[in-house]
């Protein structure tokens, strides 16, 4: 994938990325940095314009991103645990599990926003959610598969951040994790998307009028407050 780069007043150094199957402009951010896809051949003065079109829209987006860090107070419900951050007294991250809380102890910290830490705090979090997904996804597969009569070969739990959902050509299934961020609606949303695959493969008409038909109508509804559901770690 191709980059270049360019700085802007506001939000600094942005790193353009060229697919080749991008159509339009896509705006996202990581670690504080502004990452731009966009189609072959496109004119940086075209990124620029957009740039300035949507300047009120990214201020948000670079918003969300910075609330997607764990600090001390903050309460995560889960599927099936509850995650409480606590500042403790010792040097390192310390946790433990006691009665459906995962109680995670952060050291005292001035900038609880630095990846380092957050990656060390993901990684007191994942043993336990994908003991939970594990748990609990293949039981709701099973049951929306007999709903909706689709017969699948096997289902597989990944450790996914862009991809929470994946049909392959096999009929096996994979579903990230992180799902078990989500409420309850949009873990079946995600489910039904990738049983809607087992019968049409893209996404064009068809899959959209399966997919819909499987969520009682909902499909967009429940595609839009995916889109923008705050995960509470990046990571």
């Amino acid at each position: 994938m191709k980059q270049t780069f360019l700085t802007d007043r506001e939000f600094g150094r942005i790193t353009l990325r060229e697919h080749p199957r991008a159509r339009h402009l896509i705006f996202r951010v990581r670690q504080g940095q502004l990452f731009i896809t966009h189609p072959p051949r496109t004119k940086p003065s075209n990124v620029q314009e957009s740039i300035e079109e949507k300047r009120e829209a990214l201020r948000r987006l670079f918003q969300r991103a910075e609330s997607r860090f764990l600090q001390p107070g903050d309460i995560v419900y889960t599927r099936l645990f509850i995650l409480l951050l606590t500042e403790g007294e010792g040097s390192r991250i310390e946790s433990h599990m006691e009665n459906g809380t995962l109680h995670i102890a952060l050291p005292r910290c001035e900038n609880y926003n630095d990846p380092t830490l957050q990656r060390a705090i993901a990684r007191h979090i994942q043993p336990h959610l994908r003991a939970a997904a594990e748990s609990y996804l293949p039981q709701r597969v099973e049951y929306w598969a007999k709903e909706t009569g689709s017969r699948y070969n096997g289902l597989k739990i990944t450790y996914g951040h862009r991809r929470l959902g994946a049909c392959h050509s096999d009929r096996h299934i994979s579903l990230s994790y992180r799902l078990m961020y989500l409420p309850e609606r949009l873990i079946d949303y995600i489910i039904l998307h990738e049983l809607s695959h087992l019968k049409e493969m893209n996404h064009g008409r068809h899959f959209h009028e399966i997919c819909n038909s499987y969520c009682k109508g909902k499909e967009q509804l429940w595609r839009k407050e995916l889109k923008n559901f705050p995960f509470p770690t990046p990571y």
